[in-house]
């Protein structure tokens, strides 16, 4: 049965593609296509997808899930690939938690995107990226400061900090400076207007029990999310800067 890289260079060969201007086209390097075979590597599923685009398949025709459906451009066609959107961002949903247990660790910025751009930003499907992430109520004008409603056992805030739960977080905040809570909670305000917010940060913070600052620099990904009951919340997802 042919895998990926099977399947990939199969779509190549039916198309006007060659590897490097494939490549070009989704925005990487001449060699990235090539690289992806020689090294035996998958793109992250935000390649995936402009790969898609790029040789007008399906991301199920890629990945080699059933019920195959190739995209097309007339307005009948969009009908249809309409009528089965939900199925196959379904599929991709679950192949992206597959490969998530088969890797064990946690999961890429492009994990996180891809699952929030499927669900438009309601908290399903979140079971195997919940325990990674922290959940913040946008700040109130009664109280600018970071809002915590729930910490992932395995977020970098608990990982780095030790913080066992919300309630844990609003106590710990208690030793950080005002400049930074006030600059988190501003930045908690910018997501909720609705895109996501990248960046890197540097924060000096002296935690309980110790008489010296610890430095930690990270990337922070902040995405507005939502229950579907009409409760809003960001979305922290950070990992240690390597």
């Amino acid at each position: 049965m042919p895998n990926f890289h099977d399947r990939l260079k199969q779509f190549i060969q039916n198309s006007d593609f060659d590897y490097k201007s494939l490549s070009l086209e989704i925005g990487q390097g001449e060699r990235y296509i090539s690289n992806l075979f020689s090294n035996g590597s998958d793109p992250g599923m935000s390649s995936v997808l402009r790969i898609c685009a790029a040789l007008n398949i399906t991301p199920n025709q890629l990945i080699g899930l059933e019920d195959q459906l190739s995209v097309m451009r007339t307005a009948d066609d969009n009908r249809i690939v309409s009528a089965h959107a939900e199925k196959i961002l379904s599929a991709v949903t679950s192949e992206a938690h597959r490969r998530l247990k088969v890797r064990g660790i946690r999961p890429s910025f492009d994990d996180v995107l891809v699952w929030w751009h499927q669900q438009n930003g309601q908290l399903s499907n979140f079971d195997l990226l919940a325990n990674h992430m922290d959940l913040f109520k946008p700040p109130s004008e009664a109280e600018f400061r970071p809002n915590p409603f729930r910490i992932g056992a395995h977020s970098l805030i608990s990982t780095a900090f030790g913080v066992k739960d919300a309630d844990h977080m609003r106590k710990l905040q208690n030793n950080f400076e005002d400049k930074l809570c006030e600059n988190v909670a501003f930045a908690h305000v910018e997501t909720t207007k609705g895109k996501p917010v990248l960046s890197i940060e540097q924060i000096d913070v002296t935690l309980p029990g110790r008489h010296f600052p610890a430095r930690f620099v990270y990337k922070r990904l902040l995405l507005p999310v939502h229950d579907g009951k009409g409760n809003n919340f960001v979305l922290n997802y950070s990992q240690p800067l390597e």
